[in-house]
């Protein structure tokens, strides 16, 4: 190569490799735009919570996102799923959120992360790890609680750390972190706290990257929820006409960028409330005018997904408790499933008006298989099962403790005492000094009594009692609230029990593992060599119930349907797909993905809790069905009206 030759290869080298240094995504304040390497620049982009999808499916939801024309993908944190037990942290398979961003950048996506330490979500406790309750004292989204601020700086110097080398000026996707989520509508204004995450953020991720917070578009909550060295950003959703929002969003980001960080495709549901949709025309209507004012955006949710196993929040309508389904169904673009509907193209055409969309293929649905009719069988009723699903043994109080209390975060807590002999053959009042938490189960003598649910007036129970004098409440978490003012939710009996106003003392709390017994078909067989009968008594007692499922170790999804089953907890092949609860709607499938059916079982299993009733009175009638179609827009009923 000649000297002249040799000086232009050297000078374009050293150039390119300028250009890879100098990676930058900025705000242009002065021209109202995001800078990407210098170059103007809009993200649209998309939620997608790696926690609600298998990683099974990963690259298949991001690729249909790049192919609807988006460019960006956005994602929380959840810090529940990370820290199950303080100190313990995750950070494998379908909790791999280093993996994530970087499939993400693989496939062409910028990434936005919502990193907490809150994220509401609809997911249980809006993120946070249910040992933070350990103390139902403490303050939450707060300087002055140190407790908390411990916690939260703690979690942040080992989350944190992992995205650092991640951000779009160390080469990797991330433009953009969130700080905290929608601040303002926690009502605590703690403009200190703000601070105090914004300096955490800035010690772990430097100055390279823009920090943002995003709240409703209401003046009160923006001036509680934001401080102005973080770029304010606003939610909205297409009922709301966006000139409006963003008149809002410029009285607290006078510059900058438009940026609707939330723009709703769908809507939340409830356990016993009809399914929220959103018509696409309504949404596409409203996306063109938001994409038509040059404003970046985010879909919430552009891919559905599922509250596999406990994780499932609720929320407080000023008293009212309305816990929600597991498959978290925001009408959104991609279906639980991930499926392409209708949505999802008029949303793609109405983002080719306004920016060029890749030419690539969309990856086709995946394929739905209908296994048919498992035939269910008893294996053992709850209590007779408790020895085995609280290997342990108890733990012993003179008055009752919370889950949190007793390292129990999730699922099923039993409370046992003995009711004191001066009630034998007497009907009296059971009484809880606070509402239950959130779903008891009452038995004396092994016979159930009562049910009472989370609900305004429900804290009593008439009791007759024999000569048994054995008390069992078992009491179901069916998720922490995940927003608002009212968080601090410890599970349990939160508080104390009375029979005719006197205290009963001396429990043994039962934490509940259903993973002790649903782990295979070989195990089930071995805890249970024998069956029992749950109609037993004159009321139903919560049962345990297995299937085989024949050709079951497939690759297909599937959905699993419950005729004639009410409410309990649903295991394929040991993994916990979540509650069910048919009779108060609307959900009347949960979702099964493929590689749950292809996990290491030979056969596939099915393992049922049902706590209501079942259909297995008739031996012909004691079935689940697995089909190919979801049903989540089923009749509702209220809560209140059934067991």
């Amino acid at each position: 190569m000649a000297m002249g030759s040799l000086f232009v290869f050297f000078l374009a080298s050293l150039c390119a490799l300028q250009k890879v240094d100098s990676k930058s995504f900025t705000i242009d304040f002065e021209n109202d735009r995001f800078l990407k390497d210098g170059e103007p620049f809009r993200y649209i982009s998309g939620d997608f919570h790696y926690f609600r999808v298998p990683r099974f499916y990963w690259k298949d939801r991001l690729m249909k996102m790049k192919a609807g024309g988006l460019n960006t993908v956005q994602t929380y944190i959840a810090w529940n799923v990370h820290e199950p037990a303080q100190g313990n942290y995750n950070f494998e398979g379908d909790a791999d959120l280093v993996s994530f961003i970087e499939l993400a950048n693989s496939v062409g996506l910028l990434v936005i992360v919502r990193a907490g330490p809150f994220i509401c979500a609809e997911w249980d406790f809006g993120g946070f790890p249910a040992w933070l309750l350990k103390d139902p004292s403490i303050t939450l989204r707060s300087s002055k609680d140190r407790r908390y601020l411990d916690a939260v700086d703690t979690w942040m110097s080992v989350v944190l750390p992992k995205l650092k080398p991640l951000l779009y000026a160390n080469g990797g996707p991330i433009i953009s972190v969130q700080v905290e989520n929608e601040y303002g509508s926690s009502l605590v204004c703690d403009h200190d706290y703000m601070k105090h995450l914004e300096q955490l953020f800035r010690k772990y991720l430097g100055n390279d990257v823009i920090l943002f917070t995003v709240d409703s578009d209401w003046q009160f909550l923006l001036a509680c929820g934001t401080i102005p060295s973080l770029y304010a950003t606003v939610d909205f959703g297409p009922e709301v006409d966006p000139e409006e929002a963003f008149a809002v969003m410029r009285k607290f980001t006078p510059k900058g960028p438009l940026v609707n960080s939330e723009f709703y495709t769908g809507w939340i549901d409830y356990w016993g409330e009809k399914h929220q949709t959103k018509s696409a025309s309504v949404v596409a209507k409203s996306l063109d005018k938001i994409l038509s004012m040059n404003a970046s955006v985010n879909f919430y949710m552009f891919e559905d997904g599922t509250n596999f196993g406990f994780m499932s929040g609720a929320n407080l309508n000023l008293i009212l408790y309305k816990p929600i389904p597991t498959s978290y169904v925001y009408d959104a673009p991609l279906t639980e499933a991930g499926d392409v509907g209708t949505k999802f193209h008029v949303i793609r055409k109405t983002i080719s008006n306004h920016e060029n969309i890749p030419e690539i293929p969309i990856p086709p649905n995946t394929t739905k298989f209908a296994y048919g009719k498992i035939q269910m069988t008893p294996l053992s009723t709850f209590l007779d099962a408790v020895p085995k699903l609280s290997a342990h043994g108890p733990v012993n109080s003179t008055f009752p403790l919370t889950m949190e209390q007793i390292g129990q975060n999730y699922g099923f807590v039993l409370y046992r005492t003995e009711i004191p002999k001066a009630f034998i053959n007497t009907t009296v009042t059971l009484e809880f000094t606070s509402l239950v938490r959130d779903r008891a189960i009452i038995f004396v003598g092994k016979t159930r009594q009562a049910t009472l649910f989370r609900r305004p007036g429900q804290k009593s129970a008439t009791l007759h009692i024999e000569t048994n004098l054995q008390l069992d409440i078992l009491v179901e978490n069916t998720g922490r609230i995940n927003a608002g003012i009212r968080m601090v939710d410890p599970k349990g009996i939160f508080g104390n029990v009375t029979l005719q106003k006197t205290p009963l003392r001396n429990w043994q709390i039962y934490p509940i593992d259903l993973n002790n017994v649903v782990s295979g078909p070989s195990n089930v067989a071995k805890n249970f060599p024998t069956k029992h009968n749950p109609l037993s008594t004159n009321a139903f007692t919560p049962t345990l119930y297995h299937g085989v499922i024949p050709n079951g170790n497939g690759s297909f999804d599937t959905f699993l349907q419950l005729p004639g089953w009410s409410k309990g907890q649903a295991f394929v092949n040991g993994f916990n797909v979540g509650r069910y609860w048919p009779v108060v709607g609307p959900q009347q499938t949960l979702f099964v993905p493929a590689n749950v059916l292809s996990l290491n079982r030979n056969p596939a299993s099915i393992v049922l809790l049902e706590l209501d009733s079942s259909p297995c009175v008739n031996p012909k009638t004691c079935f689940v069905k697995f089909v190919a179609e979801p049903s989540i827009n089923g009749p509702v009923h209220p809560i209140g009206g059934h067991p």
